[in-house]
């Protein structure tokens, strides 16, 4: 009887690959937003820092996927997506609009987001490749 290939084990196609790093990249964006969005998150009149656990382990996350997919440096321009889209929103506009305030909850946001990226490129850099070196 004759066995069926195994796809995990064959390579991706260049299309494959292509996708996947833009759909890392969309999710990237979209945590972004969606932290910046839930800063001044309040449940009655108490504020709930929900974007900072979207932070953390959205970043983390996120990043340690793709350092599978593209190694360190694929982590890195996760990251570095992840801030600028943080620092315009939470940069003034003309009208006097701003996404993320500069509040205590909001720099907190900012902070540990690019230190959860910053944790998951170095995960990535220390993590040994296929031949047991570092990468």
């Amino acid at each position: 009887m004759r066995q069926a290939p195994d796809d995990a084990a064959r390579p991706w196609t260049r299309a494959e690959r292509g996708w996947a790093y833009a759909l890392v990249l969309l999710l990237t964006v979209l945590l972004a937003l969606w932290g910046s969005f839930l800063v001044p998150f309040r449940v009655g009149g108490t504020l709930v820092p929900v974007s900072l656990v979207i932070a953390v382990v959205g970043n983390v996350l996120v990043g340690r996927a793709v350092a599978r997919l593209a190694g360190s440096t694929g982590a890195l321009v996760t990251g570095g997506l992840w801030i600028a889209v943080t620092l315009v929103l939470s940069s003034r506009r003309a009208e006097g609009d701003v996404v993320v305030p500069g509040s205590a909850v909001g720099l907190a946001f900012l902070l540990t987001g690019a230190l959860a990226s910053a944790v998951a490129y170095g995960a990535a850099v220390l993590r040994p490749g296929p031949d047991g070196a570092r990468r």
